[in-house]
């Protein structure tokens, strides 16, 4: 994972190609948080906003909707 700051200045996270492309290739519907940078299983591929298992946001996405947002590294 990957900071980045947002254009409100908040920071977050977003994975590398590489994780994604695994995600992707491995089936497992994974998405990944943006808020903290947790990665969680069940998450549809064009999944937006889901909530974090992990710090409990709303910024959980799929894996390939990533992909289509740009926001790999």
């Amino acid at each position: 994972m990957k900071a980045y700051r947002t254009v409100s200045g908040a920071t977050q996270y977003k994975p590398a190609l590489e994780d994604v492309e695994a995600a992707i290739h491995g089936d497992e519907m994974t998405g990944f948080c943006l808020a903290c940078g947790d990665s969680q299983g069940g998450v549809e591929p064009d999944a937006r906003k889901y909530n974090c298992e992990s710090c409990g946001e709303p910024k959980v996405y799929g894996a390939e909707q990533l992909l289509l947002m740009g926001l790999v590294h």
